[in-house]
């Protein structure tokens, strides 16, 4: 059986750095999707580029492994509604992990994760379509969940739950045995150590917590 072909959904700055690791991982990418709308050129990194109508229309899920390289927009809405877009169809994903301290087989991993240059503890769960970036720590015992997103050097300790959607600002810490809610964004340099609910905003530490939907928070603050 041929090994599928992997094609990189997206063009922009995402996608760059997600094809810096691909070859250093030398993982050969096929070609990379955009949207029919998005569609301007025919290449990008020296590859051609497909539109989505005809993605569906000319690969199968069996010949294909597909990478979503969406950033965090809407709280990483995007990420996901283009991804579930595509798992719905049938189609599966490739994971990233690139320069950690454990393989792939030594935690959990889920589909189209993306972990760069971290140290993962045993026993770690990396949800569904989730990123983390350069320099993070995640704890034993821990889990972060789907589609959320762990900027660089975060840390978070043990026995940990990060919910689906939620957000990790630069060199945020998260205490052993903290639970972030869903929804929730959480400053750069935010030190937490007690848990924080869902759909909660917390910009600087325990006691500064605002309630606010984290959507708007990140439009106002011009995060896209």
């Amino acid at each position: 059986m041929s090994e599928k072909l992997l094609i990189i959904f997206g063009t922009g700055q995402q996608s760059d750095i997600i094809t810096f690791y691909l070859n250093k991982m030398s993982k050969k990418i096929y070609a990379y999707c955009v949207d029919d709308k998005f569609y301007k050129k025919d290449k990008f990194k020296n590859k051609k580029i497909i539109t989505t109508k005809d993605l569906l229309k000319k690969y199968k899920p069996k010949d294909i492994k597909l990478h979503v390289a969406i950033s965090y927009a809407k709280l990483n809405q995007l990420r996901y509604e283009k991804y579930k877009f595509f798992k719905d169809k049938g189609y599966s994903f490739e994971s990233v992990v690139s320069n950690t301290n454990l393989s792939k087989s030594e935690f959990k991993l889920g589909e189209n994760a993306v972990i760069l240059d971290s140290f993962i503890q045993p026993h770690a769960t990396i949800g569904n379509n989730s990123f983390i970036w350069s320099g993070s720590t995640v704890g034993h015992h821990s889990t972060i969940g789907n589609n959320c997103w762990i900027s660089s050097g975060s840390t978070i300790g043990g026995n940990c739950k990060i919910r689906d959607f939620s957000f990790l600002g630069l060199n945020s810490t998260i205490g052993h045995f903290v639970n972030i809610g869903k929804k929730c964004f959480v400053g750069s340099s935010a030190h937490i150590t007690k848990n924080v609910k869902s759909n909660s905003v917390v910009v600087q530490n325990d006691s500064k917590k605002i309630s606010f939907d984290p959507v708007k928070f990140l439009e106002i603050n011009n995060f896209k």
